[in-house]
């Protein structure tokens, strides 16, 4: 069976719209190697701790994607939110959840 061959990038592609900690993500992703057992597979103690070190470099990415957002949200409104968690007044989902009888 002859192995398919992965789909070609644009040229440049990889370079467009990519954060620094994006690429230290890729960079990772680049050098990782995992210690092998002897008697086959890879050591699971070491398997976890690489784990661990790709979950901090995409918590920092979303970290400076969300700086990066309110950023945005700033710029375009004027003002930052406080808290983006809460459902806005003029949403009606809210209004359909309130605790109050309907036509109040």
């Amino acid at each position: 069976m002859a192995k398919k061959k992965a789909p070609q990038r644009l040229a440049g592609a990889e370079e467009s719209c990519i954060s620094p900690e994006q690429e230290a993500i890729i960079q990772w992703f680049r050098t990782v190697k995992f210690r092998k057992n002897l008697l086959g597979g890879v050591d699971e103690a070491s398997m976890w701790k690489k784990l661990e070190e790709l979950y901090a470099l995409y918590e920092a990415a979303i970290r400076a994607e969300r700086t990066r957002y309110n950023v945005l949200l700033e710029q375009q409104t004027g003002s930052l939110p406080l808290d983006t968690t809460k459902v806005d007044s003029s949403d009606p989902q809210k209004e359909a959840h309130s605790d109050a009888p309907a036509g109040q």
